[in-house]
């Protein structure tokens, strides 16, 4: 059975909300905010791929580092890499600096997906919209 495109374009669309949710969350200063939401859209993105490529979602982070590993070695390695800066944010508050690193890393995951990376633009849509609900 192919890929259910819909489920995947699902997960694209929360990788860019939650980008942009943390884009927010850092303009006002809301740093661990900040870096929950872009780990959140790196996980997604992790996911969409995964979902498109092998027609399975994985169900927890070892599951998804095991795919990632065989399926996509670059998107794994950014994921990886970032999985202990994510664990330290149920204890501690990144810094501005290790937050536009995790940032600039999830836009390299952008990339290799093929997932377009929010413009100022549409940020701002976003926060329109969110104002008025």
């Amino acid at each position: 059975m192919p890929p259910n495109l819909e489920e995947i374009n699902t997960l694209k669309n929360k990788a860019k909300n939650y980008f942009i949710l943390g884009v927010i969350a850092q303009k006002i200063g809301m740093n661990s905010e900040s870096a929950t939401n872009f780990f959140k859209s790196l996980f997604a993105t992790d996911d969409a791929f995964l979902l498109e490529k092998t027609n399975f979602q994985p169900s927890n982070h070892t599951e998804r580092f095991e795919m990632l590993k065989t399926a996509m070695p670059s998107l794994y390695l950014i994921t990886d890499k970032l999985f202990s800066t994510y664990r330290r944010t149920y204890t501690s508050e990144l810094e501005k600096e290790e937050i536009n690193l995790v940032k600039k890393r999830i836009m390299e995951a952008f990339a290799n997906v093929g997932i377009s990376i929010p413009t100022d633009e549409d940020i701002k849509t976003k926060l329109k919209e969110l104002s008025k609900k």
